[in-house]
């Protein structure tokens, strides 16, 4: 109720001071016989009259996919069993998380090379430790202490390659373990598990073509569709796009065309194109259908105004023009074409240049009507 009793005191202001302008400036030729009050007059907001060429929007229906930019399959590196899988389809994963558990012959020889590795660079190390005690000593010539730090210098260049190969296939922190046969599959990226290959006692391949996990960063996402050949021409990189969703039917997306397929599918002589997406609510998910409006120019050139300026009432369509604080007034109009947040108008009622008011443009409406 607090916004009606807010809107009829709003309009009593007006119409008080509509009548106060009358009485004090009966001769002023620029006064219409109303004048904004200053109060509303910091909340108005003025927009330009002007000409472009009519907007045509191009209806597509296409699918929300992920963002290719920011998706990471995970791959087996070795053989094994897996033994223990984490996670499930559509699990938030952070990065490093663990997402699976192999159990590999082959983490197993590469353990073992580095535990022997390990052992001989140990010895190497005693040896030439030993070696230059006995030369210091007089004991052994300087000829055998270079030839023992030459065999430490092997061993250490030996440990640090089975090491780092240990490391690449995420066997580093297994060092402590005695067995060293298990591989753990971690999150490489922060994201969804949008695809999943991969079940408790599974028998795996490292020459595997098949993926076990995909992994998305949802907050952006992209909506793809099939240009037909006859509209391609209508289709830029950078044309505005809306997007709606069968789940959210009420609720626009907007983007901008990023990319545009070179290549026409040879089966249906379509041309696939890419709308990027925000999506920080993850309110989109990949698969969903979507109806896809493209915006393109046409060759026409129309006035035009913010639809936001529209007013409707007694069947026609309106416009509060601006000249002066004390200079207002209501114009009809009629409408060539309204599109989303722009609406084109067909007569010369308006002219390139006028000023409308384009927000709360109700309350002075409202008042002109009553004088």
């Amino acid at each position: 109720m607090k916004p009606f009793f807010f809107f009829l005191f709003f309009i009593q202001i007006l119409f008080v001071a509509s009548c106060g302008t009358k009485a004090n400036s009966p001769d002023d030729d620029d006064a219409q016989g109303f004048c904004i009050p200053d109060s509303l007059m910091k909340n108005i907001t003025l927009d330009t009259v002007r000409s472009e060429y009519v907007m045509s929007d191009l209806k597509l229906s296409g699918k929300i996919s992920f963002n290719e930019d920011s998706v990471v399959k995970v791959f087996p590196v070795v053989s094994g069993h897996v033994s223990d899988v984490k996670v499930s389809l559509g699990d938030y994963v952070q990065k490093g998380q663990l997402l699976a558990t192999v159990h590999s012959s082959d983490m197993a020889n590469y353990f073992n090379d580095y535990k022997s590795a390990q052992s001989e660079l140990a010895i190497a190390k005693k040896n030439m430790e030993v070696t230059a005690d006995m030369r210091n000593s007089g004991v052994s010539s300087e000829k055998d202490y270079l030839t023992a730090q030459n065999e430490y210098e092997k061993a250490l260049a030996q440990f640090n390659k089975v090491n780092e190969v240990l490391k690449i296939y995420g066997g580093s922190l297994q060092a402590n373990n005695s067995a060293g046969s298990d591989y753990r599959i971690k999150a490489p990226i922060s994201g969804f598990i949008v695809e999943k290959n991969v079940n408790t006692g599974m028998e795996l391949r490292a020459d595997d073509a098949n993926n076990l996990f995909t992994i998305s960063d949802l907050k952006q996402v992209w909506a793809t569709a099939n240009v037909y050949e006859t509209d391609i021409a209508k289709i830029k990189r950078g044309s505005e796009a809306d997007i709606s969703t069968l789940s959210y039917p009420d609720r626009k997306f907007s983007g901008k065309v990023e990319r545009i397929s070179n290549i026409l599918n040879s089966e249906t002589n379509v041309l696939s194109v890419k709308i990027r997406l925000s999506n920080p609510d993850y309110t989109l998910k990949p698969g969903m259908f979507a109806n896809i409006s493209i915006l393109f120019p046409g060759t026409e050139k129309k006035l035009l105004i913010p639809s936001q300026s529209v007013l409707f009432d007694d069947n026609r369509n309106y416009v509060v023009l601006f000249k002066k604080q004390c200079d207002v007034s209501m114009q009809t109009l009629k409408i060539y074409k309204a599109l989303n947040d722009k609406t084109y108008i067909e007569d010369d009622s308006l002219h390139e240049g006028d000023l409308v008011i384009a927000r709360n443009n109700l309350f002075v409406f409202t008042a002109l009507k009553k004088l």
